[in-house]
């Protein structure tokens, strides 16, 4: 026979209930403290990009003995009188998807960007009652993705050399939106392909990347190239990988005239071609 004991049975619930407890709120403070710590290293290397503005004003003068491509690029970009900006804050809204398959996902992000150092693309994505948050990151020569569920859960961390070396291909691919250090007198050294597309070469961290800008005859941008370090190549090895911003729309922010609508994507010209990133640039605040 049996005797079911009630009173021993409870205490030892409250136990096993009481610890469980105790094991989420300690699990739940250690993921809060990763995600501050993390926070904290984002902002001060968001801090540390913002550049102040160089003195100069732009002025024609500027773009003697550019390519022509170049120049009415340059020309149109940059308002003559233009305090020529160090870094650029942007807020932007669109869309991302990982891979051809995937659906897109809403987003919203702002961006510090200055041009060879760094930037932070600081983001939210959003698709059904899934919700990341995180930050994308280059300064120092070092990159780092890092991206969390529900503002606490670490579900994607990415850095190391591979990581670094993409990143500094966004960095160049991304000068469209600091026309400023296109400029020769920022360190671009450009070179004529035709009379609609030329390359600025730029260096940023230990890469030396090469930007193919296709101009428009009135000096709209139309299309910027690079080939920027990815996945995707034979057997899944990294490598140097077409990559392209189509520019869809323009605005002007204080005296730069960037691209505001873009589409992005890997292995232009190809039947591979991935369109990946859609962006709207809502505000561009220039320093």
């Amino acid at each position: 026979m049996t005797v079911h004991n009630e009173s021993l049975e409870s205490p030892l619930l409250l136990y096993i209930a009481a610890a469980v407890g105790a094991c989420i709120l300690v699990a739940l403070s250690v993921l809060t403290l990763m995600r501050l710590v993390d926070d904290g290293r984002v902002n001060a290397i968001w801090r540390s990009l913002r550049r102040e503005p160089s003195g100069r004003v732009f002025s024609e003068a500027m773009l003697a003995d550019l390519p022509a491509p170049a120049e009415r690029y340059l020309r149109h970009a940059i308002r003559p009188s233009t305090p020529l900006a160090s870094s650029v804050q942007l807020r932007m809204t669109g869309k991302i998807r990982s891979n051809p398959d995937a659906d897109w996902t809403h987003l919203s992000a702002e961006e510090i960007l200055s041009v060879p150092d760094g930037f932070v693309w600081k983001a939210k994505i959003r698709q059904g009652y899934e919700r990341l948050s995180g930050a994308d990151r280059y300064a120092g020569g070092a990159g780092c993705v890092r991206f969390w569920l529900w503002g606490i859960i670490p579900v994607l961390h990415q850095e190391g050399p591979d990581t670094s070396k993409s990143a500094t291909g966004r960095v160049a691919i991304e000068s469209i939106w600091l026309p400023s250090s296109l400029l020769p007198q920022a360190g671009a050294e450009w070179e004529a392909i035709d009379n609609q597309s030329a390359k600025a070469t730029l260096r940023i961290g230990g890469e030396i990347t090469t930007l193919t800008l296709l101009v428009a005859p009135d000096g709209r941008l139309r299309r910027s190239v690079i080939s920027r370090w990815g996945e995707g190549a034979a057997q899944g090895e990294p490598a140097y990988i077409p990559f392209t911003a189509e520019v869809i729309e323009e605005r002007t922010f204080g005296g730069y005239t960037i691209p505001s609508r873009i589409v992005a994507g890997w292995w232009i010209h190809s039947d591979r071609f991935f369109e990946f990133f859609q962006a709207t640039i809502e505000e561009a605040e220039y320093r």
